[in-house]
């Protein structure tokens, strides 16, 4: 990253180039890039400037997907690619407001097979509904387990969504990148050990879906089915979930079913 725009301008908080990894910033980690003082206002607008040819040590290249093998795939979108978060914040005088750009790489780049670059950015239109913009004060986070013993899932992906904005037609893949799950908030991987963290939800209220997956005869990972599951301990309804500034809703599950696809 090179610059940081608020409102059209340099940021002079911004502490300058720097790197890094975004498969690490995940389950609610974050990477400090400044510090600085604005005026008290209402923001409606940061850009991220991202240099595409190298990265903060002058090195081959700038964006890039590095597969198992330890090889670099550059991500194309000319020597520079501007990234504008979609959200809003405000600041308040003689007050630290700690603002949090979010950017989805699922939902933010798209493999193709046989291209001259496999690996893309999706169009602007969709890198802009996949990189937000939040108020870290004013979010929270759904947190939890979810125990499988039925599925024989290779992998489960949990889906945060704003409460009745899924429907089954988000399990195909949409728009011109054919993004799957494209209007889900958030999402998180569940761990091997059950664990997932759905992180920075604004205050509202949402539902989540466990989607289960397994690897095809290429070695890519297909959605096969929606997860049923119990939550234990708790009258919690997984489609009514509150979300507070600050707050954490920690969830124990149980899956006792699947919905195939």
């Amino acid at each position: 990253m090179v610059d940081i725009k608020i409102d059209g301008k340099s940021w002079a908080g911004f502490s300058g180039k720097t790197s890094f990894d975004l498969l690490a910033l995940q389950n609610g980690q974050t990477k400090l890039l400044g510090e600085g003082s604005l005026d008290a206002k209402t923001y409606n607008e940061i850009v991220l400037v991202l240099d595409t040819e190298a990265d903060s040590s002058g090195n081959n290249f700038g964006c890039y997907v590095e597969d198992v093998s330890g090889i670099k795939h550059k991500l194309e979108g000319g020597s520079e690619m501007v990234l504008k978060a979609k959200g809003s914040f405000e600041t308040i005088a003689n007050q630290t407001t700690d603002v949090l750009v979010d950017m989805d790489l699922r939902k933010s780049i798209m493999y193709k097979t046989g291209s001259t670059t496999e690996y893309q950015f999706v169009t602007n239109a969709e890198l802009y509904e996949a990189v937000r913009l939040v108020d870290k004060g004013k979010t929270g986070n759904i947190i939890g387990t979810c125990s499988d013993g039925v599925s024989g899932s290779d992998k489960i992906i949990a889906y945060a969504y704003k409460t009745g904005e899924y429907d089954v037609n988000e399990r195909f893949p949409q728009g011109t990148s054919e993004v799957q799950f494209k209007n889900a908030v958030t999402s998180s991987t569940v761990g091997s050990d059950g664990s997932f963290n759905l992180s920075y939800l604004e205050t509202g209220r949402y539902e989540v879906h466990f989607i289960s997956y397994e690897t095809d005869a290429q070695g890519k990972l297909q959605a096969k089915g929606e997860l049923q599951l119990n939550v234990i301990g708790s009258i919690l309804d997984l489609l009514e979930l509150n979300v507070a500034s600050r707050g954490t809703i920690s969830l124990d599950l149980v899956v006792t079913g699947i919905i195939f696809f």
